[in-house]
């Protein structure tokens, strides 16, 4: 059965496809006696009335994983195809997420166009969030680095706890971001703040996010999941198609003017030569081996 269908009538296993890598597990919550998957316990989806949650269940770093992002654009398939629910979007453990891991490049990518590198895989899984009909809610009990502040660009609604922090360390790791996270940040942050962000690699604090306009709340560790429920239902007062287009036409108001191929490619050519350096693989080393980076390019 796929996942958000009907009920499974003997095994517990659900996969979804022969050509996907993972299987879902199926079990039922013993109050709601509704079904929850979970791919290799990395990302939860719990359906509750008039909404699902996303929950990021690999504590303490929820790190961006493969298995993680093919779950979640699996998860996302399933619900767009099931009547495409609002998400919310939330976290276990001490921090959102930590990101994409630097441990999971492998070796044959610096040789590789970046364009089809590893990360396009995540690239997928944010398009797939960022295009999902019906709006997402995150709820975000700490901090979110990297690729994860990336993935909560992609919400529509962000609400978080005042001692979490956002960072956006690139530059420190020898990488350019791609036009597409950059027009993420912009959207999310505004123009001076993602030039903060990517230029310096420091991070910076709930408070500064909410007056940027990144979240839209801040509220006290024990309120998150009170606040992110009631945020849920006044959502689910509205009428669902006006919902669903209002979501689709800020989107497409959002992303209405493309970049020229010309400026495509200059970016392209910087960040090709930025994936080759010397300087990106020393920043790989550098932080396995929990050091300061020795650049070479200066």
């Amino acid at each position: 059965m796929a996942i958000g269908g009907g009920r499974s009538r003997a095994n517990p296993i659900d996969t979804i496809s022969a050509a996907q890598p993972f299987s879902l597990y199926l079990r039922r919550l013993p109050a709601a006696g509704r079904p929850c998957y979970a791919a290799r316990m990395s990302l939860r989806l719990d359906r509750q009335p008039g909404h699902a949650v996303l929950t990021l269940a690999a504590p303490p770093r929820n790190l961006l994983e493969p298995s993680l992002l093919e779950a979640l654009l699996a998860a996302l398939a399933a619900l767009a195809g099931g009547g495409a629910p609002p998400i919310l979007l939330r976290a276990e453990g001490r921090h959102f997420s930590t990101g994409y891991p630097i441990a999971a490049i492998p070796e044959a990518i610096f040789h590789a166009d970046p364009e089809l590198r590893a990360s396009a895989l995540f690239e997928r899984a944010l398009a797939a969030l960022w295009d999902y009909p019906a709006p997402v809610v995150a709820a975000i009990q700490g901090d979110a680095w990297g690729g994860a502040v990336e993935l909560l660009c992609c919400a529509d609604l962000r609400l978080a706890v005042s001692e979490a922090r956002f960072a956006v360390p690139a530059l420190r790791l020898g990488l350019i971001y791609s036009p597409s996270g950059i027009r993420r940040l912009q959207a999310a942050f505004g123009a001076p703040l993602t030039r903060e962000l990517l230029l310096t690699g420091e991070p910076i604090g709930a408070r500064r996010a909410l007056r940027a306009g990144f979240l839209c709340r801040l509220v006290a560790p024990e309120r998150l999941a009170a606040t992110s429920a009631a945020l849920m239902a006044s959502l689910l007062e509205a009428a669902p198609a006006a919902l669903r287009g209002t979501r689709r036409s800020l989107r497409l108001l959002e992303g209405a003017e493309p970049l020229a191929p010309a400026l495509l490619a200059e970016i392209a050519a910087w960040r090709h030569a930025a994936w080759r350096s010397e300087d990106f693989r020393e920043a790989q080393l550098a932080f396995l081996e929990k050091r300061p980076p020795r650049w070479r390019d200066c």
